[in-house]
């Protein structure tokens, strides 16, 4: 049995919680990154589409088509014991885990490996990482953007050409186990408890301002990773907080440097943080800096993250 499949959903909204799936497909590949299976359907999700403007999916022609617990046993056969393979996969993966919860049934997958993360670590020569951008790198023609069924068949091919570069580059993809992930009370988003206990560490340490070249991480000190970095960022955000720095998702004002391997990239986190002067760390230097943080000043008492930080999504 194959071990992959690409999986795409179009949705009402943006929130796992409140908004419903619309239309899923699920696409098999083999090892020879042929399609072997394919699985699509419109669903009926009993509530307002959203907006029709961007994926076409009017109440009418919504209207009569089944319900997610109705092709969830189906959907199940296709995904059961493959890794789930999906652009922006937590999107994916938390909207199919929540249509799950309200039909009370187990989520349909198991595991994910997200595309857009992949392609970060692979620091190709693209303006952005879209699914659009990377479908024209590769070569793979898309049809029908914002449509699952198409969106999934394009993805499928630039999995393939991911896994290519990924082989000559000795990267492996990260993959996600949903066991190990936590849902957002309010948002329903599917975040790693491990970089969620990150996120919301208690700050002990008054801010150390940014780090400067040539100098030493400080205790307070706050880091944001990158999409262009040779390793997953979960395998040392626990050490982070150990060394009393603190993670965060977005880049701020607070920010004290960024980690990234690609420092000319022009997209996303590091222009960003090279247009705000923040100071970019490879991230095995900054693996090394952590054996050696300089004791930072005490706060009164332990601080919650404040509001801002505490929306992980």
């Amino acid at each position: 049995m194959s071990g992959w499949v690409v999986v795409d959903v179009e949705t009402s909204g943006m929130t796992p919680a409140v908004d419903r799936v619309l239309s899923v497909a699920a696409v098999v590949i083999g090892d020879d990154g042929e399609v072997v299976e394919e699985f699509a359907t419109l669903l009926n999700p009993g509530v307002d589409p959203g907006p029709v403007h961007v994926h076409g999916l009017t109440p009418a022609l919504l209207a009569g088509k089944p319900r997610f617990q109705d092709v969830a046993a189906e959907l199940g056969r296709v995904l059961d014991g493959r890794t789930v393979v999906a652009h922006n996969a937590a999107f994916d993966a938390s909207f199919l885990a929540a249509e799950a919860r309200r039909a009370g049934l187990a989520p349909p997958l198991e595991r994910f490996v997200c595309t857009l993360d992949f392609a970060g670590r692979l620091h190709l020569s693209t303006a952005d990482l879209k699914l659009s951008t990377l479908a024209a790198h590769f070569g793979v023609h898309q049809r029908a953007a914002h449509d699952a069924h198409d969106d999934a068949l394009a993805l499928a091919g630039v999995f393939a050409g991911l896994l290519e570069v990924a082989a000559a580059k000795g990267v492996r993809p990260s993959v996600r186990e949903l066991d190990a992930m936590v849902a957002h009370p309010e948002t329903g988003y599917l975040v790693s408890t491990v970089w969620a206990e990150a996120l919301a560490a208690p700050r002990l340490w008054r801010p150390a301002g940014r780090l400067k070249q040539g100098g030493g991480l400080v205790q307070g000190m706050e880091v944001v990773f990158t999409q262009d970095v040779d390793r997953d960022p979960e395998e040392i955000v626990s050490l982070v907080v150990d060394a009393g720095l603190y993670v965060a998702d977005r880049i701020s004002s607070r920010t004290s440097l960024a980690v990234c391997d690609a420092p000319g990239a022009v997209r996303g986190r590091t222009a960003f943080a090279r247009k705000k002067g923040l100071e970019l760390v490879p991230y095995a230097r900054f693996e090394e800096m952590l054996a050696d943080v300089a004791p930072g000043r005490p706060v009164a008492g332990a601080q919650a993250v404040d509001s801002a930080q505490e929306a992980l999504f």
